[in-house]
């Protein structure tokens, strides 16, 4: 998330929306009575001669909106917010009744609050920033590109180079490697890390060339599954040596918490609690030292009023929450837990 502009003392906080994870964030922020201020659309019906009483213009206007509703879509990457209108930058918008916009990533937004607590100001000012990993899983015949942000991984595109098995064959391999490397060139932003894999010395020519079009910054090279295109992206994630370079990343201390999770369940170490109702009451004693939630929860029927009070008060009771990507394997672990889970300081009366 990219806060351009924050001022708790005055109330208000402008920033934009980058990421998935964000969208979580912004509706752990968002409360009834909090407003909204951004862009959107709104029909407009003209009071003019030949106009029909049926029809409006679309127009674009900036909104400030008490709000009344927040929800969450995390499976289309979105939020909606809902409430009554204060301002409006198109003086044909009427302010009666109630009006909703959709924020999605890309979007900016300014947010206003009466009161800034130490967790809202926490939530927008992360004590750490985790490192972004642009991933590629390559080959002579494909290549994966992918982006990692947290948990959250996203493949962006896969590339068919169309080139034969052997290097002895005539067609060079210089114009698949360079749409490659313009690619990762074009993903690249101050502070990524860049990361090659692939079966074969293939990788080696593909690194060299990102090297010389980013200049400076590092490209690690390394030995992973032998797959490539989206599959080898998603299996880099679980190779030890992206885990070795990845190192107190968000993304391998997730993996850790999922497999200890795993393992206190398995073992019946009471000192962990799966499913809403029970994670609920542990957060409630003030036991959940780390918790878990998988971004499809909201599948299971979970209320989503419920489930953001819930990791609130774990957050302001000393605890840690981590948002899981539900399409990668510790992700579908916590989602088999009913989509959230938590490792205890002590454990909670049977």
């Amino acid at each position: 998330m990219k806060v351009n502009d924050f001022n708790p003392k005055h109330g208000y906080c402008s920033l934009t929306i980058e990421s998935a994870d964000d969208l979580w964030t912004l509706r752990r922020l968002i409360a009834k009575g909090d407003v909204v201020v951004t862009s959107g659309s709104r029909v407009v019906k003209r009071e003019e001669e030949y106009s029909r009483p049926d029809k409006g213009e679309r127009v674009k206007v900036t909104l400030a909106l008490a709000v009344d509703e927040v929800h969450l879509d995390s499976s289309i990457e979105r939020i909606r917010v809902r409430g009554i209108i204060l301002e409006a930058s198109d003086e044909s918008v009427t302010k009666a009744g109630s009006h909703s916009v959709t924020l999605s990533p890309g979007h900016a937004l300014t947010l206003r609050k009466n009161h800034w607590s130490q967790l809202d100001i926490r939530l927008v000012r992360p004590v750490e920033q985790d490192t972004r990993f642009i991933l590629v899983a390559v080959d002579r015949r494909e290549a994966g590109i992918g982006s990692l942000a947290g948990s959250h991984l996203s493949v962006v595109t896969t590339i068919e180079s169309g080139l034969g098995g052997k290097m002895g064959e005539e067609r060079s391999p210089r114009p698949y490697i360079s749409k490659v490397a313009g690619i990762v060139s074009q993903l690249f932003q101050h502070g990524d890390r860049v990361i090659v894999a692939g079966p074969g010395n293939f990788k080696n020519s593909v690194a060299n060339q990102i090297r010389e079009v980013l200049k400076s910054v590092e490209v690690n090279v390394v030995e992973g599954p032998d797959l490539t295109g989206g599959d080898g992206v998603r299996a880099m994630i679980k190779s030890p040596t992206f885990q070795a370079l990845a190192k107190g990343s968000l993304v391998v201390e997730m993996q850790r918490l999922v497999a200890e999770i795993v393992k206190r369940v398995s073992s019946g170490d009471p000192k962990v609690a799966y499913a809403l109702p029970r994670v609920a009451e542990a957060a409630s004693a003030g036991a959940v030292e780390s918790c878990a939630v998988s971004d499809d929860v909201f599948l299971r029927g979970v209320d989503e009023s419920q489930l953001v009070g819930i990791l609130n008060e774990i957050e302001e009771r000393g605890g840690r929450v981590f948002l899981v990507d539900s399409s990668m394997e510790f992700g579908k672990q916590v989602s088999s837990f009913g989509g959230i889970a938590a490792l205890l300081r002590y454990a909670l009366r049977a």
